[in-house]
């Protein structure tokens, strides 16, 4: 049965949403081990964007009609793959006029992700030098070019077929890493910004000039234990600094990607796209 708005909640008819290596992982067990909020069955997807259909009882800030896009639980039974979601409506904030809907539903998480490892563990500045790994990839193309926003030189890893889109994307050195190991690349770099789990904190610190960050992004159960490890044994040791990326999702964090995507600063790449009956195949 569709579901309906409770107090506090809006109803959207979903236009687009979008997959990101969070929905497989759920779905692989790879978080079997994160305590969930709900039990099976659920849905696949956390990212939506549509138009508001029904509203729950008491004022609020939305109205229906209006366009929105925002990101659902990840640990809730829902999924953004369906005809129509619930979310609290501090959950989601109007598109930009200018975007689609398929270019709305890539923002939360993985411009999310981005931004928030840039701007607010990162502290990036102009004139700093940050190293993407996986720059071709959702994380990965919103940090080049939100980087090069900040005023930052930016290398960004890739494979071959993808050197000339990072390239565009304004990353002022690209490194194919089937012709160059990064770790011998001749560079060191303010913020290792790891957003595939290319590399991790200890053979990173290479990369690093003292005081640096490597930020990872917990891409694994195994991957976040080892970087939680190598934040503690260098909040200790000192030389360079470690940290987990936990995205911290909500209002405040989509406002300021519609902004961002108002501007022009960050401009969704779309890969491909899939059809309803096809998800559970992606």
């Amino acid at each position: 049965d569709p579901p309906e708005p409770a107090a506090g909640e809006i109803k959207v008819r979903v236009a687009a949403a979008s997959l990101n290596p969070l929905d497989w992982k759920i779905r692989d067990g790879h978080l079997r081990f994160v305590p969930v909020l709900a039990r099976p069955p659920r849905g696949t997807g956390t990212d939506f964007a549509g138009e508001i259909v029904a509203i729950g009882g008491g004022p609020g800030p939305r109205h229906v009609g209006e366009r929105v896009f925002g990101s659902l639980s990840p640990f809730g039974r829902q999924g953004s793959c369906a005809e129509f979601v619930t979310v609290p409506a501090q959950h989601a904030v109007a598109m930009p006029p200018a975007l689609t809907f398929e270019q709305a539903a890539t923002l939360p998480v993985a411009g999310g992700t981005a931004v928030q490892a840039l701007a607010d563990d990162g502290r990036l500045t102009a004139g700093q030098r940050v190293l993407v790994t996986g720059g071709a990839g959702g994380v990965g193309h919103f940090a080049v070019r939100y980087a090069k926003h900040l005023g930052a030189h930016v290398s960004a890893t890739c494979g071959p077929s993808n050197v000339e889109f990072v390239a565009g994307l304004g990353a002022d050195r690209v490194i194919d890493y089937t012709k160059t190991d990064v770790l011998a690349c001749g560079e060191t770099f303010d913020l290792v910004f790891d957003a595939v789990n290319a590399l991790d904190w200890r053979r990173a610190r290479r990369l690093l000039v003292p005081g640096g960050l490597y930020l990872g992004t917990a891409g694994s159960t195994a991957a976040a234990i080892a970087t939680g490890v190598g934040a503690f044994v260098t909040s200790i040791a000192g030389g360079i600094r470690v940290r987990n990326l936990m995205l911290r999702a909500g209002d405040a964090s989509l406002q300021r990607l519609a902004a961002l995507a108002a501007a022009g600063v960050l401009q969704p790449h779309i890969e491909r796209r899939v059809g309803l009956d096809a998800v559970a195949e992606v």
